[in-house]
């Protein structure tokens, strides 16, 4: 009878040890689900990203350039074709769009 109380005693321990292994490794993983989570934002993401943009200047001043060009095309098409009906209009919508938003391009990068 001394040995199955041992055996069982053993064996209570042993369910204990791995029942707080088991509670350890799942507060872990949930430490690192939020981690994750945190990070997968995109609120994190563009916040990182800006941080980045901020260590190189030249990135900025080509980023301007590009929103100043694409802004400029956008509202050139809005401008000359306004919301145009037909597929002709549309089509020569973004023909202007494309020109102007190159043309703005060219003259904002040779700028000094």
């Amino acid at each position: 009878m001394a040995k199955y109380k041992d055996q069982n005693t053993e064996l209570d321990a042993t369910i204990a040890r791995v029942k707080m292994e088991r509670k350890i490794k799942l507060d872990a993983l949930k430490d690192q689900m939020e981690v994750t989570y945190k990070s997968v934002k995109p609120s994190t993401i563009l916040n990182d990203t800006l941080e980045d943009l901020k260590q190189f200047p030249e990135v900025k001043s080509n980023i301007l350039q590009l929103v100043t060009s694409l802004a400029g095309g956008y509202l050139t098409k809005k401008l000359l074709i306004g919301k145009p009906k037909s597929t002709f209009k549309k089509i020569v919508g973004y023909l202007v769009q494309y020109g102007i938003t190159n043309l703005i391009s060219k003259k904002v990068h040779n700028h000094p």
